[in-house]
């Protein structure tokens, strides 16, 4: 994925931990909460992943076929189809917590997630503006029990948000950020 210049508020990442463990309940799953778009590349990159992710969401199957979940919004641009309570329909239990199938569907093809999942779903709860040139937190990321509030100030990022950022951005926009986390940027301009 291409990003060209990212403005990055960092004192905002810089202020929060990030460990998703799995929600028991859609009304406290961040895959209930928001709507996701996915544009035609994203697109194609999930349909071949579809096969995997219908073992663990078998309502994906349909007699002909697989469901089409995917709304079309606007020209090149899709919503991904949610349940009654609205929580996506790619999402399963697993253990008594609310999962992603293409997440997991991604590792049992040997996949990296950034390869099938939607990019915002993959930056939760970081959040990117439609034009991908601001990367801050998300508004409501503190509402979710898989957010905490650092206690002090610090100079590095939270090891999980690291690692959204690695698979969203690369791996040198990620070292890049890192040290200007580390020199005690509060933001950042960076080219991805």
């Amino acid at each position: 994925m291409r990003h060209g210049r990212v403005h990055v508020n960092l004192a905002a990442i810089l202020s929060v931990d990030h460990a998703c463990r799995g929600c028991a309940r859609p009304g406290t799953c961040c895959c209930a909460r928001y709507e996701v778009c996915v544009d035609a590349a994203e697109l194609k990159r999930i349909i071949p992943a579809l096969p995997e992710a219908a073992r663990l969401c078998p309502h994906l199957k349909t007699a002909g076929g697989y469901d089409n979940i995917f709304d079309e919004i606007e020209p090149g641009l899709f919503a991904l189809d949610t349940d009654e309570q609205g929580l996506c329909l790619l999402a399963y239990m697993s253990a008594g917590k609310i999962r992603c199938s293409l997440h997991t569907a991604a590792l049992k093809l040997g996949l990296s997630p950034e390869k099938v999942k939607p990019q915002a779903c993959l930056l939760w709860p970081l959040s990117a503006s439609e034009d991908n040139k601001f990367l801050s937190l998300g508004d409501d990321t503190l509402s979710f029990r898989c957010v905490s509030r650092r206690r002090s100030p610090t100079r590095t990022l939270s090891p999980a948000l690291l690692e959204t950022i690695r698979l969203v951005y690369g791996v040198d926009f990620s070292a890049k950020l890192e040290r200007e986390a580390a020199k005690g940027r509060r933001h950042a301009i960076l080219r991805a």
